[in-house]
């Protein structure tokens, strides 16, 4: 049989016949059944056809592939049957029963397969036009919503039905941290889905869990599945991942509900990309607001403060020196013999008066930095700190790091302004301040052990006027190009990052 099929025309079908474990064992089972079939037994040859016109449908092989390998297969087995008969010195008239009972149940079997296999090939095209149908209904009515929620419930709701399953949920990643789980319906047991779930984040490729609690990679284990849980990625980016689970009855899910899903989780990524990109400009504008009357406050309060330092210490300085003048000129006339007295005084009162404006000057803009540069300056101003606060202050500066003024400052700048919430908020007995060179950027990391605050919301100054601070320091850091992160957790302190370019 395998000598007859190795003279028939080359195709990858042929190939796995005669070269593979697999191919020959089906070749025998085909030959079984069909010895099977000749002596009457013709139920199971039958089945065993419309099995194989199933499959190769559902493999996608072309429409003339089955008849062109039931004719080989065909051809092969009269050979074999007429040789035999030749070499028992009989003539096949004898056997012409026989011979017509094989032609009828091949002839009979390859119609069976071209039925089977048209069936299913118009199964699958009905079901693929209805997977496009529910996909573009999906597209149309997501891509008019941009509020978070919205899109999520109605992603949740649509894939529940169209794979027939009791539960969906999504676990929602953003800003390098989990969001939250969404469920649908609600749900309050979500453990070990979750698990799955942020198993898959990890990975980035789909987990399936099977009867048994067996957790795989592998979705072609077995075609049913308890959960499946994928992640929702699209453009290098993964923003969650989705599950479809019922608690006791699995369900089907093969490589075509595969492709079907990812289709709808790429569409829904779009879209979360769109809402993320309008919540963005949302909060970027409420910022901006805040910022802007926070920043006329501030420097409201700036000039009034440096009016009452001017007042308390140049303005009295000057007047004290005028005074003090004037009556050097009258003792120049009266009594030039104390003039030296006074004059040395006057000169110690205008020494005293530059050095009051040095000070103020140096509370607008250290000069330290553009004179001995930011590491020697954020020293001074942590000495200082810790004198003034009780608050001991860890560091770890490289020896020698270069960069331009504007960078220098904005670094500067941020260390004073988080020292300074950790001293009015976070009471914290110490902190640590880190200034780190990494891949063409400077990181300056300002972080405590002190009481923290809540995350759960991305912008957390939009309801803490007492964060504000923060977002100074967000804004100056993106000013020169850079970024700034915030990690906080109730009652486990604070870290803040400031990443700007060197270049």
């Amino acid at each position: 049989m395998k000598l007859r099929l190795s003279k028939a025309p080359s195709s990858p079908y042929k190939e796995f016949m005669l070269h593979t474990k697999k191919g020959q064992c089906r070749l025998r089972e085909w030959v079984s059944l069909a010895m099977r079939g000749l002596a009457g037994e013709t139920k199971m040859f039958y089945k065993d056809e419309e099995r194989m016109g199933y499959l190769r449908a559902l493999q996608g092989y072309p429409a003339d592939f089955s008849f062109r390998v039931h004719q080989s297969l065909a051809q092969t087995t009269a050979e074999l049957f007429r040789e035999e008969i030749n070499q028992k010195g009989e003539k096949v008239l004898q056997y012409w029963e026989e011979v017509q009972r094989l032609i009828d149940l091949l002839f009979k079997g390859f119609g069976i397969i071209a039925t089977s296999y048209l069936k299913t090939r118009e199964d699958l095209i009905t079901e693929k036009v209805t997977y496009l149908q529910e996909i573009y209904n999906f597209t149309q009515e997501i891509i008019t919503i941009f509020d978070l929620e919205q899109i999520l419930n109605l992603t949740l709701k649509k894939l529940a039905a169209i794979f027939q399953v009791e539960k969906s949920l999504l676990l929602l990643y953003r800003d390098r941290r989990v969001q939250g789980i969404y469920t649908h319906p609600l749900i309050q047991e979500i453990y070990g889905l979750r698990l799955i779930m942020e198993k898959t984040l990890k990975a980035g490729i789909p987990v399936f869990l099977y009867k048994g609690k067996e957790i795989s990679h592998d979705i072609n284990r077995s075609p049913f599945k308890l959960a499946v849980s994928i992640p929702i990625q699209a453009h290098d980016r993964r923003y969650g991942v989705l599950a479809l689970c019922n608690k006791r009855s699995s369900f089907k899910f093969t490589e075509i509900e595969m492709e079907l899903l990812l289709e709808f989780l790429y569409i829904l990524a779009v879209a979360l990309e769109n809402a993320f990109m309008v919540d963005e400009n949302e909060k970027s504008r409420k910022e901006l607001h805040l910022l802007t009357g926070k920043m006329i406050t501030i420097q409201e309060e700036e000039r009034k403060r440096l009016a009452a330092d001017i007042h308390d210490t140049l303005a009295q300085a000057l007047t004290g020196i005028s005074y003090k003048i004037q009556f050097c000129i009258e003792l120049s006339h009266k009594n030039p013999r104390l003039l030296t007295d006074q004059l040395d005084g006057l000169i110690r009162t205008v020494n005293q008066t530059i050095d009051q404006t040095k000070e103020l000057m140096t509370s607008l803009r250290p000069d330290l930095i553009d004179t001995i540069g930011l590491v020697p300056a954020l020293k001074r101003h942590l000495s200082n700190f810790a004198r003034e606060t009780g608050i001991q202050v860890t560091t770890y500066f490289p020896q020698k790091i270069q960069m331009s003024s504007e960078l220098n400052i904005c670094l500067f700048r941020i260390a004073q302004e988080a020292l300074t919430n950790v001293y009015k908020h976070a009471k914290a007995k110490t902190a640590e301040v880190r200034l780190q060179k990494d891949k063409g950027s400077a990181i300056l990391i300002v972080a405590d052990q002190g009481k923290g605050f809540d995350m759960g919301s991305v912008f957390p100054w939009k309801k803490d006027q007492n964060k504000m601070g923060l977002l100074s320091m967000k804004e100056r850091v993106e000013a020169v190009g850079g970024s700034f992160t915030i990690q906080a957790v109730p009652n486990q302190g604070c870290r803040v990052e400031a990443r700007v370019p060197l270049n």
